[in-house]
């Protein structure tokens, strides 16, 4: 019903003032004139103008008619649909995924939707992040996480100005990223959009559920061909108490495909579900980055299987040395700190063996293995009788020698002369002359280890740059405890180091295609005195093994590419580290680095990544943007325009599936998000039924007003101007003017 507003325009007193004075004098001023007028006509002519004067008055009035009327807009139905990994889930009816039956009551709401008059829907779904199905519409729910609020927050901002029915949000709600989902749901409840929840999957799907998964695997970042790799790793259980659990390990083989090379059998406890892999064993045969995975063979019930196997890999280095350290009964510190001296010397295994009882015949403690062809680079043997070893065992160890191996004899009580090898083939093979009777000299200030001037300069004692630094940094060193006393070298033999008195310490010899050192003392109290002292030790025993090795010169630029991660999830980082050595392995400074990386197998295009130098290396970042597989990173190194060289190396880009971690739908917060905004939460086959009962006229149905004024438009003025024209016109008629 329309209503009649007046609006003065000024208060009312003054207006019903004006007013009256107004038509005060036109009255008085039509007194004199009707007196001495007759006829009809001076009636309507003052008629006229009291009526034109009225017109001015309601002009001051300023009325106005409100006239409401009714309108129907469009609204929407917001359907976000969870495309997360949890909605893979088969805990469905009939073995039907979550996204699958959450697709189908998502159609059935859009049908429903079609019997609300004025009522779109704007469909989305949603993983970590608030997507539209246009983009695509045969989505695959394979997203990393699940963030509700963030879904619900981004809905509404991209619905803004649209008047929104209600939220249908079909999900299992397993929340674990973005903003807190009942925050969001404030938010609704405060714009007064209502939440119907729709919950998909079971509650007791994660206590209750069965599950085995890998979560983690160790290994070093380098292996060298024939040293043996212990791997570890850690292994999650869940729902399979004292059962068997097969896990097998593997190594890819030369054709690219997967080999197994290692497997245990576990069982775990009741009420255990971390249990730590020890011991699975491997040794590479080929230089190569080799890719392991290690795999738990599924069990039936598993709601999860794709976190049975996890992949990483391992750069195996041609040129890795391995010795055997055998020691006698007698008591030495020489083993412990000489491996703790070669922990920083990757390429370099020491095994250890102590034997406590002579050999017998040709049996010996030791297996005739041990000096098979190729099973050890070196022989170290410390403070060891002859007897020890069998005399079928020293011919072995001779040919061993003989046929490319090294090996190098330490002083003490059972050593040298004074432990039976003056008349054996090994001791023929030592560089110096040694008898029965050489006994040992310990005085009690030590021996003062000299290197001569030719053993200052050899690549076994050198310490330093120079000779003379070289010679230097031995002097600094503390004297050896004691020594065996040794003869003069041999023919062909060289004589290194020297004691004050010019007694021989140290000598070394080519044996057939092999080398071996004669040390007449132990080493490890340089190891226990100062740091510069422990960095010597550690320099001497990597380049005497090296040496032994016939490793001691590479002779060739190298280029070397490391990276800090085998393994990242999508959106991770990988941290890049470049060097460039020339043959002497010295940094080559200035060398510049054109870097790529690139999936495996997919044809796509590779992605620089830029470098920046840092000290003696280059460093970038690469973000693991693309989508989960096999990556492989590539540096080529030049300097000056000329070409230095290149390495490669391979990464795994894996999905995080902290989705899968608890696949527990948490349908209690899809209740307090319906709860909180005034909305429902429904079993899915009730929603399409709920839908077509909701009332749209709340939100589609408006009433908007519209003010009509009187006095403002060309109306009123008409009627205004002809009332005053004709009461001219009669004034004129009559003779008053």
């Amino acid at each position: 019903m329309p209503n009649v507003t007046l609006d003065p325009i000024a208060p009312w007193p003054l207006v019903a003032v004006a007013a009256a004075a107004i038509v005060g004098l036109t009255l008085w001023a039509y007194r004199e004139r009707l007196r001495g007028t007759s006829g009809v006509g001076r009636w309507f002519a003052l008629a006229f103008r009291l009526a034109a004067i009225l017109l001015c008055v309601l002009a001051a009035l300023r009325p106005s008619i409100v006239l409401q009327t009714k309108i129907k807009q469009p609204a929407s139905l917001a359907i976000l649909t969870d495309a997360s990994t949890s909605m893979t889930l088969t805990d469905e009816v009939g073995g039907r995924s979550r996204f699958e039956a959450a697709r189908k009551a998502e159609a059935g709401a859009k049908e429903a939707a079609k019997s609300l008059a004025g009522v779109k829907v704007d469909n989305y779904w949603f993983d970590d992040a608030l997507r539209d199905p246009k983009s695509a519409p045969d989505v695959v729910p394979a997203g990393p996480s699940t963030a509700v609020g963030t879904a619900l927050r981004d809905a509404i901002q991209r619905l803004q100005g649209t008047k929104v029915l209600a939220v249908v949000l079909l999900s299992d709600c397993a929340s674990n990223t973005g903003p807190p989902a009942l925050a969001a749901a404030e938010k609704l409840r405060a714009l007064q959009i209502p939440v119907i929840a729709v919950g998909f999957g079971s509650e007791s799907a994660g206590s209750g559920s069965r599950d085995l998964a890998v979560r983690d695997l160790s290994n070093p970042a380098t292996v060298f061909v024939k040293n043996e790799l212990l791997l570890g790793g850690t292994l999650k259980v869940r729902g399979y108490p004292n059962q068997p659990v097969e896990v097998e390990l593997f190594a890819e083989g030369p054709d690219g495909r997967d080999v197994r090379v290692a497997s245990q059998t576990i069982k775990v406890k009741e009420g255990v579900e971390a249990v730590t892999l020890k011991d699975l064993k491997w040794v590479p045969t080929a230089a190569r980055e080799t890719r392991l995975t290690l795999k738990v063979l599924p069990k039936e019930g598993e709601i999860v299987k794709s976190n049975n196997e996890m992949t990483t890999y391992v750069n195996v280095k041609k040129g890795g040395l391995s010795a055997l350290y055998i020691a006698g009964p007698n008591f030495t510190w020489e083993y412990k700190y000489l491996t703790r001296a070669l922990d920083s010397a990757k390429e370099i295994k020491v095994d250890f063996v102590s034997l406590r009882i002579p050999a017998s015949g040709d049996r010996g403690q030791l297996p005739d293995d041990a000096f098979a062809p190729g099973k050890y680079d070196v022989y170290i043997l410390g403070d060891l009788s002859a007897d020890y070893l069998s005399k079928f065992q020293q011919r072995l160890l001779v040919q061993a020698v003989r046929g490319g191996a090294g090996m190098m004899m330490l002083g003490g009580r059972s050593s040298f002369g004074p432990g039976g090898w003056a008349n054996t083939e090994v001791g023929a093979m030592l560089p110096t002359s040694i008898h029965p009777g050489d006994g040992q000299n310990e005085p009690a200030e030590g021996i003062k280890f000299v290197p001569v001037e030719a053993g200052s300069d050899s690549f076994v004692l050198k310490l330093a740059p120079t000779p003379a630094e070289s010679a230097a940094a031995w002097w600094s060193l503390r004297p050896l405890n004691g020594a065996n006393m040794l003869g003069e070298p041999k023919g062909g033999a060289k004589l290194l180091a020297r004691g004050p008195g010019g007694e021989p310490l140290m000598l070394g010899q080519d044996e057939g295609r092999g080398r071996v050192l004669a040390f007449a003392g132990e080493t490890w109290p340089w190891y226990r005195d100062t740091d510069a002292s422990r960095a010597a030790h550690r320099k001497f025993w990597r380049q005497s093994i090296l040496w032994m090795a016939h490793k001691e010169d590479q002779g060739e630029n190298t280029v070397r590419l490391a990276l800090d991660k085998r393994r990242v999830p999508v959106g991770g980082k990988v941290e890049l580290a470049i060097t460039a050595r020339d043959a002497k392995n010295e940094p080559i400074a200035d060398a510049t680095y054109e870097t790529i990386v690139e999936r495996i197998g997919t044809g796509g295009r590779p992605e620089p990544v830029p470098t920046y130098n840092q000290g003696p290396e280059a460093r970038g970042t690469y973000f693991a943007a693309g989508a989960p597989g096999e990556y492989r990173v590539t540096t080529k190194a030049t300097k000056a325009g000329a070409a230095i060289g290149g390495d490669a190396s391979r990464f795994m880009v894996f999905q995080d599936d902290r989705e899968l971690e608890n696949p527990a739908a948490d349908l209690a917060l899809l209740r307090q998000i319906a709860e909180l905004t005034g909305g429902k939460f429904l079993p899915p086959e009730q929603l399409a039924k709920y839908i077509r009962g909701l009332d749209a006229s709340a939100v589609t149905d408006s009433t908007t007003q519209r003010e009509q004024r009187i006095w403002d438009n060309w109306p009123f003025f008409l009627i205004f101007t002809t009332l005053l024209s004709l009461e001219w016109w009669l004034r004129k008629r009559i003779g008053w003017v």
